[in-house]
């Protein structure tokens, strides 16, 4: 069964023109191999009748949305894009209708999800290797543009999880990729390595039967002829370098045999060799003929693509490799901060233990003294939430007031055993 795909990539200002450009195809480059231009005619927008602005589509959607007076930053996250996709095989076991389908189902799903009125764009690209959308959100909430809150790390879960499950109830096989594994999910890397590595076997399959198809007209022509002949010989009157004693000094001639510029070949033979050359004339100019019909221009197309092909495939898992040496890198990169973090929460403890410490010792009375604490806890709390609006961070609840309720929340427990 093949795998569903939905990743999403973060679009800032600085990538939206060259989103519009590769996405709409306008001045995308002409070199670019991925794309057929024969089948651009196919791609179409679920969004939108006709091409657009990408600035000004999503200009428009945050001005008609946002209450507050603040500037959007430069380097604020303008759209969260997703790919939508799966395997070649699994778009080849549908008809064009089925495919559309897929594609409308998934932006009915989103459309709901997000509001579509934030949806700019949902272009379906159909003239590449493997049929896939770009869809693209702009997160607007509650009259902010806030990224980090709407594709926060649940909400990517879920997409993992119910989307699968979401197309699967709509007829659609496909299942959700491994959860918390160490699976590469460099996905469009491995759809166009897995597409190439068909592609090569394809042509090989169709060099193949045309070599043999050559070959067997090849081996008609006859190079080689052999046919038994004799060199032609006539008598020859050649003077032998003597007088004649009766002739007056005429010189004296005597006979010879001489081979002359014929051959002699039996009748059997000379028909053969009629008809070997009248049929190699034959054959060279089917031979001929073939050179420019359609065989042999689909075997030398054929010879090109596959070459092409091969150089092509070698250079998508060079890049491939290359992204997995990355991801490993990143897998070793969490690992450290993981543990950075870790230490910052020691840290955090002990800064914690110590506040109480000190303000306990400044503090006549143990109500007194809590009611000082909280207020202290409630300071780093402003403080904090004061940061994260300012840095248009996630809403997250401090390691300092987390501690704080842990221990609270403990002595409630203990109170309420002692009353039992």
């Amino acid at each position: 069964m093949s795998y569903a795909v939905c990743r999403m990539q973060k679009v800032k200002s600085a990538g939206l023109k060259g989103m519009q450009f590769h996405n709409q195809r306008e001045r995308e480059s002409r070199t670019n191999e991925d794309i057929d231009r024969e089948r651009t005619h196919e791609n179409y927008d679920l969004q939108n009748d006709k091409n657009i602005n990408y600035n000004e589509r999503v200009k428009d959607i945050i001005d008609s949305q946002k209450t507050g007076t603040r500037k959007t930053r430069k380097d604020a996250v303008l759209v969260n894009e997703l790919l939508v996709t799966s395997d070649r095989d699994f778009f080849e076991q549908l008809d064009p209708g089925e495919q559309k389908r897929f594609f409308e189902e998934s932006y009915k799903l989103f459309s709901e999800r997000y509001g579509k009125q934030n949806i700019a764009y949902a272009t379906v690209h159909n003239d590449e290797q493997t049929p896939h959308m770009h869809l693209g959100v702009v997160p607007m909430r509650d009259g902010k543009l806030q990224g980090k809150n709407v594709f926060n790390r649940q909400e990517l879960l879920w997409l993992q999880d119910k989307f699968p499950e979401h197309m699967k109830k709509q007829g659609f096989e496909l299942k959700r990729g491994e959860r918390g594994s160490d699976r590469k999910h460099i996905e469009t890397a491995k759809f166009k390595k897995q597409t190439l590595e068909k592609e090569i076997d394809f042509l090989e399959k169709n060099l193949a039967v045309k070599k043999d198809e050559w070959t067997a007209y090849s081996d008609k022509v006859k190079s080689d002829l052999e046919v038994p002949a004799k060199r032609h010989m006539k008598n020859v009157e050649v003077p032998t370098g003597e007088k004649s004693m009766f002739g007056l000094g005429k010189e004296i001639m005597k006979t010879e045999k001489k081979p002359t510029k014929n051959v002699v070949i039996s009748e059997r033979d000379y028909k053969n060799l009629v008809t070997a050359v009248r049929d190699n004339d034959k054959l060279k100019q089917h031979v001929s003929n073939l050179m420019s019909t359609d065989m042999a221009r689909e075997y030398k197309k054929l010879s090109k693509e596959h070459g092409q092909v091969k150089e092509k495939y070698s250079g998508l898992v060079e890049r491939f490799n290359e992204n997995v040496n990355d991801y490993n890198e990143l897998l070793e990169e969490n690992k450290s901060l993981k543990s950075k973090i870790s230490d910052l929460k020691r840290d955090v403890s002990l800064i914690y233990e110590s506040t109480k410490e000190f303000l306990k010792e400044r503090t006549d009375g143990l109500k007194a003294f809590k009611n000082v604490f909280k207020g202290f806890v409630d300071k780093v709390k402003d403080k904090t939430t004061q940061f994260q609006e300012k840095h248009d961070l996630e809403p997250k609840k401090n390691e300092f007031e987390l501690t704080h309720n842990r221990e609270v929340k403990k002595e409630r427990s203990r109170d309420q055993g002692m009353s039992l």
